[in-house]
């Protein structure tokens, strides 16, 4: 049996479960994670956003490692996050509506675009088509290809392939096939706050230039509150909703009734067919006997046996799809905050997942899965994101503020400050015979490689002391100024 994991977002942190054991493998701590979809999970690295400021934190996928190994700013404020191909890009959904996509390896902007008038609370892919839902009720199919071609675009606005606009309120989770949109045999769930789940045949061509579409609603599936997320198993045939008033099952297919008992079985339809006057009201949909009256999230295990839930607040409860039943609660103090988003997936080899082997010809490796904890990781394929667009060749570098120092008109008090935050560390002839030295230092040395080396170091820590010295300098003069503003401001 394979192992597999399930990723937890807190407003703590994210903590990584054994799924079936309940154990904590993994944890990664200092972001605090908001909405279905605040961070993406990877085989090698978690990324995630942090909800009190547009920050990235990005972990390495380790036993014992609990801080971020990359840790830079977003160009603006993100809501959701999604892996797309593995790890390979990354793409983002932003409050202001842009949808924004990333090179993983090399950090690069390839593309942002206007994509919903609402912010984008949800986003998925599939054989390179992209797919993302707002809070304007809308869901729009891209494709990845046509979407990133920046020569053939130009300055024209990228446009969706199709769009889905039967949802009135906005849209919570979505969920594709992961193969047959190419070919026609693709469904598509989305599910809102307008207390439906609705099921689409999306079939999209690419014809070597540009991407066509066409979407047809198949079934309405109605609730009774709001959709908070949903899950659906991998032969596409039962519909899990968490919603605010607990878990509903729905089976999608039906066995046909039949005159004798020996033909029970035979053939399966679809529920409900034709649109979204077919819709499937409560009475269709089997009841999960939940102790939390909102569930927040859900997620389901590989095969489909398990099926994962969270509430707010309360714990992660694991249950049998078979009967219905809450086969374990994950009780961790870090979830006493809530839950916000859960994620399951095979198990790494670097969390206890299986090794993968290659066979050559006839032979037959002995051992097909070993389950072995391989290695940690030392490195990850995740460079800092670009806050800029890469123009004209030229990689574009995030930009930042620059303090600006003035020196106050007809201050003692200050200027005495100004010389004692410099003498510090040292007198201010010295200090100023340092800063020479520095600069003479970083003209090209002659010499070994390690003694360049040293020397690099040795210029990093002196550029490190004196920024410190300029930044505290800098925080005194502040506080001068707004000092002396406001003791003339009592004087008036």
């Amino acid at each position: 049996m394979f192992t597999e994991i399930v990723a937890v977002g807190t407003k703590h942190g994210i903590q990584v479960y054994d799924l079936r054991r309940g154990t904590r493998l993994a944890q990664g701590a200092g972001v605090s994670v908001e909405g279905r979809q605040g961070f993406c999970l990877t085989d090698t690295w978690v990324a995630a956003v942090n909800e009190k400021k547009p920050v990235c934190h990005v972990y390495m996928l380790n036993r014992g490692d609990t801080g971020a190994k990359l840790v830079f700013p977003f160009p603006e404020e993100i809501l959701c996050l999604h892996a797309i191909d593995g790890g390979k890009y990354l793409a983002a959904g932003a409050k202001s509506g842009r949808v924004l996509i990333w090179a993983t390896a090399s950090g690069r902007l390839l593309r942002a675009w206007d994509a919903h008038y609402g912010a984008v609370t949800s986003l998925a892919s599939s054989e390179g088509v992209l797919l993302s839902g707002g809070d304007d009720a809308a869901v729009h199919v891209w494709g990845l290809s046509q979407a990133l071609d920046q020569a053939a675009l130009g300055d024209s606005a990228v446009t969706p392939i199709v769009s889905l606009t039967e949802h009135t309120m906005a849209i919570t989770a979505l969920h594709v096939a992961q193969s047959g949109l190419l070919s026609g045999r693709g469904r598509v769930y989305t599910a809102s706050r307008d207390h439906t789940c609705k099921q689409w045949r999306l079939r999209v061509e690419h014809d070597g230039e540009k991407y066509t579409g066409k979407a047809e609603l198949l079934a309405t599936l109605l609730y009774p509150a709001a959709v908070n997320d949903i899950a659906v198993d991998r032969s596409e045939t039962r519909v899990f909703a968490a919603t605010a008033a607990g878990i509903y099952q729905t089976n999608l297919y039906a066995y046909k009734k039949a005159s004798s008992a020996d033909m029970q079985g035979d053939g399966a339809e679809l529920v409900a067919l034709g649109g979204s006057s077919d819709a499937v009201f409560s009475e269709n949909h089997i009841q999960y006997p939940s102790a939390e009256a909102s569930v927040v999230a859900i997620s389901l295990s590989y095969d489909g046996s398990l099926l994962v839930s969270a509430a707010q607040p309360g714990a992660v409860r694991i249950w049998d799809t078979a009967s219905r039943q809450c086969m374990r609660t994950i009780s961790d103090k870090q979830l006493g905050t809530g839950v916000t988003q859960l994620c399951t997936r095979l198990a790494p080899p670097q969390l206890g997942g299986p090794k993968a082997s290659v066979s050559v010809g006839l032979h037959r490796p002995e051992v097909i899965s070993e389950q072995a904890i391989a290695p940690k990781l030392t490195s990850i394929s995740f460079a800092p994101l670009q806050r800029l667009a890469q123009e004209g060749g030229a990689r574009t570098t995030t930009a930042f503020e620059a303090t600006v120092k003035a020196r106050l008109v007809d201050s003692a008090e200050d200027m005495a400050s100004f010389d004692a935050m410099l003498n510090v560390e040292a007198p201010y002839g010295q200090t100023a015979r340092a800063d020479a030295w520095l600069l003479d230092s970083l003209r090209p040395s002659t010499g070994s490689g390690e003694k360049q080396i040293a020397d690099v170091l040795q210029q990093m820590e002196l550029l490190q002391r004196h920024h410190a010295r300029t930044r505290r300098l800098n925080d005194e003069l502040y506080q001068g100024a707004v000092t002396e503003w406001l003791s003339s401001r009592q004087k008036n």
